[in-house]
């Protein structure tokens, strides 16, 4: 980790330090100058964190940091944070947790936590056992095993008499080995029990903030975001996407869903047709994506339907959920591919109308990059592609430039550099969707 993340970390620390009743939950002996986890879990009251919100979105806005994206659920606040300075990229993600629950049932509230918290001389932290209490209460209550890698946590802390007396209070049960046999349904009807006995009103409304957050997230938020990237073959979009992950580090390397053109919630055509017996023989020649005849209108026009009702389908059922948690959507090609490229998806129509199809029907993405070279470059990384194929996709790529959602990035020197170029658009743009959320 750089002296840029730390100095992030410090800071948030500090502002923390003088003006929240907050501890780091775990994962926190090398902070800041070595993050081990890929997120600072962080346990804060909502009173707290209400009244530092405003000094903390200044303090990352001052300091050239990001807000890549942002969740607010009835938990927790997350906040991915990222800083680019020429080829220079760093992520940080915070997760403000307000109580340990599941689906508005609380198990334990953040007041608990803190009055019990420790200082390190650097920051507040949570004793082993009340890091075991977070992770071992949420999974038993959701019917997840404990995580393996926390296997030293649950030793040192199953014989707490701290920890005996919080499981029996939540899930009436005498030791962690008699709840470890219980079902998750039997444990989590106990906990509702809990909640209504000791605070019936407040249980109500936890629940109820739980159904809007969650409702409202699907429907009206994007927490993480999608990014496709369309051009011609020879423009370097496998090497682009493959070192764009890997520049989002830990943070999106595992939290991030590659699809290939369209949703694929429907088959290929020429498969379908083929197995409805409407086509005899299927071409698989894939390596040759302008191996197919040109197409007359009508049949342009129904591939377009089929495809349309798969982005359509596709994006509610297969991205929005990957988008509406800290979760990044790649496609590599999409609709956008239809319009540049009509050779590759034998839809032969007016690039204008196609471009309008798609305002109208198609789910757009939050960001399209359109990633070209010049003409000789892609004929040397690609010998097979014609001067003319080219300069048609190049021609079409010029018309979308302009439009809203869409980047052209020439990727004619090193990899890194379009990448670069790619992530301050997404950086900026995310930034300021974000701070308008937030606030």
């Amino acid at each position: 980790m750089s002296e840029i993340s730390a100095k992030h970390i410090s800071d948030v620390i500090g502002l923390l330090n003088d003006n929240a009743d907050y501890a780091v939950l775990r994962n926190f002996e090398g902070l800041p100058d070595n993050n081990k986890s890929r997120d600072i879990d962080i346990i804060i009251t909502r009173k707290s964190y209400v009244a530092l919100k405003s000094e903390l979105l200044k303090l990352i806005d001052s300091s050239g940091w990001k807000i890549i994206t942002y969740l607010h659920s009835d938990r927790l606040i997350t906040y991915v944070c990222g800083f680019s300075c020429g080829e220079h990229i760093e992520l940080v993600q915070w997760d403000f947790f307000f109580n340990t629950s599941v689906w508005g049932i609380l198990l334990m509230d953040a007041s608990e936590f803190v009055q019990h918290r420790q200082f390190n001389g650097f920051l507040y932290y949570m004793e082993v056992e009340y890091q075991f209490l977070d992770k071992y209460l949420y999974n038993r209550a959701v019917g997840s095993q404990f995580p393996d890698k926390y296997a030293w946590m649950r030793e040192k802390a199953s014989q707490n008499l701290v920890v005996k007396q919080k499981i029996k209070a939540v899930f009436r049960v005498k030791s962690i080995e008699e709840c470890d046999n219980i079902d998750s349904h039997i444990l989590v009807m106990r906990a509702v029990a809990a909640n209504y006995l000791q605070r019936p009103l407040d249980s109500i409304g936890n629940v109820l903030l739980f159904l809007w957050t969650f409702i409202r997230n699907y429907i009206c938020s994007n927490t993480g975001f999608s990014i496709g990237f369309t051009g011609p073959d020879g423009s370097g979009k496998t090497t682009v996407i493959d070192l764009m992950i890997e520049n989002f580090g830990e943070v999106f390397r595992k939290a991030h869903v590659y699809f290939h053109f369209r949703p694929m919630l429907f088959g290929n055509l020429g498969e379908v047709a083929h197995s409805a017996g409407i086509k005899k023989e299927v071409d698989r020649s894939y390596e040759k994506p302008h191996r197919g005849a040109k197409t007359g209108m009508l049949s342009s026009l129904l591939r377009l339907a089929y495809y349309s009702v798969d982005y359509l389908l596709g994006y509610f059922l297969r991205v929005k959920p990957v988008t509406r948690i800290t979760r990044l959507a790649i496609f590599d090609r999409y609709y956008t591919d239809i319009i540049c490229d009509s050779r590759r998806s034998r839809i032969h129509l007016p690039v204008r109308f196609l471009y309008w199809w798609g305002r109208c029907i198609i789910p757009s993405l939050d960001y399209n990059i359109l990633l070209t070279a010049r003409t000789e470059t892609i004929l040397r990384r690609k010998k097979e592609l014609s001067k003319e194929g080219i300069e048609a996709i190049k021609k079409n790529i010029d018309f979308l430039a302009d439009k809203p959602g869409f980047y052209k990035v020439i990727n004619e020197e090193s990899p890194q550099k379009a990448i670069t170029e790619i992530l301050n658009i997404v950086y900026k743009n995310q930034h300021q969707k974000n701070i308008k959320r937030i606030r």
